[in-house]
């Protein structure tokens, strides 16, 4: 069996909440043990020596870097910063297995690995955007140019790039590299979700499991509760919808280091009784709140590829959302949905209105096309792209 070294800082199961972790779990379900797993502990693994760790059942080669208290608040020093120097500091015990397959999707671990000689290296790029040029800590703007001059730099010795994102977004990451980068060597791969989970089903259903009045008209939104999924936009506009629809109700699906600040929004707003933070969920409780919503909504400032979006539109749901990378593969408007190019209130709330009108047999013909993202092709999707020694 050829092993995989696969490099994520977290505890593969439920911390930190977000899309690398998404993927991580993906990635177990698809290579199981052929896997070695570099991450954290958030129980009473030890750190910093190879053990056997169990998970989900199935017996891992596990070595953690670092211990960490599962907490949703921002920490004064950024999460990527630790973990770059939590692996900087053990990259030569995480290698000496000998591993020859190497697998990363994080910029702090390309740069903590830096000297290590691999003899295949994949990288996955959950988005292409510079994540300094968005960064929650003020001073991250500062740094961008030089994160890009270091990151490219690394870049060019990984023998295969898979990067999640529409292929516009791609273009303009090989032309900000000044296209040191071999175009060949980046390669288009959307995120994948589980389609045994994310389908059509009964809304009528969904809602009675919920103990969701099946009369009212519901809105949801899902992901990690930050700025940058546009959380303050997504409610200014629900507010404008309220007036015409006073009985709806909009449901954000996830949690974050916003929740506070969204929940002091709400009162101020006075929308408490029309606004409900559902929290993190698993995947089947996230599929039923899917099921049970009319309308899905998105207002993201910046996305890779979509997860959450391609898991809106596999349950057959009439999608508005901003004009972030993959939404315009994904919808198609006034087929299945509308895409805003700016972040206008009005025309975003106009749009969630016409949603009403979109035939139900669109929904479901897109949501067929989804199976080309399910999760089941995940290991192959990646072996035909990267092939192991």
């Amino acid at each position: 069996m050829n092993k995989i070294l696969f490099i994520e800082i977290c505890n593969y199961d439920d911390f930190p909440i977000g899309g690398y972790l998404s993927f991580a779990k993906q990635m177990l379900t698809a290579f199981g043990n052929q896997l070695s797993l570099v991450g954290m502990s958030t129980d009473e693994t030890p750190v910093g020596k190879w053990v056997k760790k169990d998970i989900n059942g199935i017996s891992y080669d596990y070595f953690s870097v670092r211990k960490v208290k599962k907490s949703s608040k921002k920490s004064w020093i950024p999460a990527r910063l630790i973990s770059y120097f939590a692996v900087r500091k053990y990259k030569k015990q995480i290698f000496s297995l000998g591993i020859d397959n190497v697998f990363i999707q994080t910029p702090e671990v390309l740069f903590a690995i830096k000297g290590c000689k691999i003899k295949n290296p994949c990288t996955r790029i959950p988005g292409v955007e510079n994540p300094l040029s968005f960064s929650r800590y003020w001073y991250g703007k500062y740094f961008a140019k030089i994160f890009d001059f270091f990151f490219f730099k690394e870049l060019e010795k990984i023998e295969v790039i898979l990067a999640s994102a529409d292929k516009n977004a791609i273009n303009r990451f090989l032309k900000r590299g000044k296209n040191i980068l071999n175009e060949e060597k980046v390669i288009q791969f959307p995120t994948r979700i589980n389609r045994d989970i994310f389908s059509p089903s009964s809304k009528i259903n969904a809602r009675k499991k919920l103990k969701i009045d099946t009369s009212k008209i519901i809105i949801v939104t899902t992901g990690r509760l930050s700025t940058l999924k546009g959380w303050e936009f997504m409610l200014n506009a629900y507010i404008e919808f309220k007036k015409q629809f006073p009985e709806s109700l909009f449901i954000f699906l996830g949690d974050g280091e916003d929740r506070l600040k969204i929940e002091d929004f709400i009162k101020a707003n006075n929308i408490n009784e029309n606004v409900m933070l559902a929290g993190r969920l698993s995947h089947y409780d996230l599929s039923l709140y899917l099921n049970a919503a009319d309308i899905y909504v998105m207002g993201s400032y910046v996305e890779g590829w979509a997860t959450s979006l391609v898991e809106a539109i596999a349950c057959a749901k009439p999608i508005v959302c901003t004009n972030f990378s993959s939404a315009d593969e994904l919808v198609n408007n006034g087929y299945n949905g509308f895409i805003i190019e700016s972040h206008n209130v009005s025309l975003f709330t106009d749009s969630m209105i016409k949603c009403f009108d979109i035939p139900k047999e669109n929904l479901l013909l897109k949501s067929n096309e989804m199976q080309k993202y399910a999760s089941s092709n995940l290991k192959n999707s990646i072996l035909k792209n990267w092939k192991l020694l």
